[in-house]
Parts: C-alpha cells; structure tokens; sequence
C-alpha cells in the first residue's frame, strides 16, 4: 500500500472521530452501490471515464448473502494489483479483504499473526478502500459506466 500524504491524513481523520471498522464497512458499502453496476449474471465489468484507465470488476463468488469481487486497473501495458472484496448484501456491508498476492498466500496458508497487529492492518487497508472509493467516485466512475466484458479464459 502506497502510504501519501492524502492517505495519512484520510486514515488520521477517521481515527480522530472515532469512526469503527464496521461504520467503514457501512459506507464503504454505500459507495460500492453508488460506483458498481447491478452484478447480473455476468462476471466481467469494466469502465473507462475520459481518459483515465479502465476500471476492472470480477465476480469471484456469489451466494445468497454475499458477493467476492476484485477490482484492479488497466493500463495501457501494466494491470494493477487486484484489491479483493466481499460484499455481505444482508448487513450492507463491504470489506477489503486482501490488496495484493502476498496477503492472499499468507492467510490461505494459516500464517500466525499478532492478533492487535490484525487488526489494525484490517483497519488501515479498509481506510485505503474508503479513500480509494473516493476517488473513483470523484474522477467520474458511476453506474451507468460500465459495460460487460468476456473474461479471458
């Protein structure tokens, strides 16, 4: 994760009105309604805003009350690390579940970690989430964006 100093004081902020994880799950979930198209039965979104990259969604699972995606962005020669996020439709809820490969690895291997480092690494990565969002927002990603696409087998 890129720490900027937008990211440090957005984190900061958060921290300072004692906002909790699970409230950041709640908007974040707002936001993905606002940004996301209804997830059909395709499994391959993408939206392109002006000139900026496109923007990538992947339905990865899909239950009855939850929905896995990952985003990432495609550049013209390079694809961004897949942010993964599960989507509790019940709860209205959307947390960041992993950012990057490593992360992914290490919790499918059971990998023992500090419970209160955990939990703060969670937090941090949820408030990235929340900022990012934000941004996509802001440069002009929205519902009526998005296109489906054919997954590259």
């Amino acid at each position: 994760m890129i720490l900027t100093e937008q990211y440090l004081s957005h984190r900061q902020f958060i921290h300072r009105h004692n906002i909790s994880l699970t409230q950041l799950h709640e908007y974040n979930h707002k936001l993905l309604t606002f940004l996301l198209p209804e997830l059909g039965n395709a499994n391959l979104y993408q939206s392109t805003v002006n000139q900026h990259a496109t923007l990538q969604v992947r339905v990865r699972e899909r239950f009855k009350f939850t929905t896995e995606i990952s985003m990432c962005m495609l550049f013209d020669d390079v694809v961004s690390d897949a942010l993964v996020i599960r989507i509790y439709h019940d709860a209205q809820l959307a947390e960041l579940i992993y950012s990057n490969e490593f992360e992914k690895q290490y919790r499918q291997m059971g990998g023992r970690v500090d419970i209160n480092n955990q939990a703060n690494l969670r937090y941090s990565q949820n408030c990235f989430f929340n900022k990012w969002l934000i941004f996509l927002i802001e440069k002009g990603y929205c519902q009526q964006q998005w296109k489906t696409a054919q997954a590259d087998q």
